[in-house]
């Protein structure tokens, strides 16, 4: 029974480390396409920006996958996170993220990025309030019942 608490306990803190990182990589994201549409940034600094926090917001979602793993048949919001993951997933494998350099600065453009961004954002703002919730009640779990070896 302690082997579970504390499982239980380090992966939500994964979680909720997982989907920060998500949040706060999405975020960047959406302000490198707004920097780049109101002329704050040249092509080549846009490029360098959003691959970076495109390939963070890859890793996290990894983290994310692996960490919501063993319960993707036993909590509500696993099947939804494991979808939106392998959609990403498989999206930046066949290379959806890539911005031709010479189309950059269409509207057209960078709003197909900024829509796929913008959905992360909303899942991923969603999802944290949730785990912080999960996150805080497993650490109380522990501080309240307390971990024992008779458990």
């Amino acid at each position: 029974m302690v082997f579970f608490t504390i499982f239980a306990t380090l992966d939500s803190v994964t979680l909720l480390a997982a989907m920060t990182g998500l949040l706060t990589s999405c975020s960047f994201s959406l302000k490198t396409i707004a920097d780049l549409e109101y002329d704050m940034k040249n092509s080549s600094d846009f490029f360098q920006s959003y691959n970076f926090h495109f390939n963070c917001e890859t890793g996290f979602l990894i983290l994310n996958l692996v960490a919501i793993a063993p319960f993707l048949l036993d909590w509500w919001l696993a099947p939804i996170q494991a979808v939106w993951g392998v959609v990403r997933v498989l999206r930046a494998l066949s290379g959806g993220n890539k911005v031709p350099e010479k189309d950059v600065f269409k509207p057209s453009v960078y709003n197909a990025q900024r829509r796929w961004q913008m959905a992360g954002f909303f899942l991923y703002l969603v999802s944290i309030f949730i785990y912080f919730a999960r996150a805080v009640a497993a650490v109380m779990d522990i501080h309240i019942h307390g971990i024992t070896p008779y458990d």
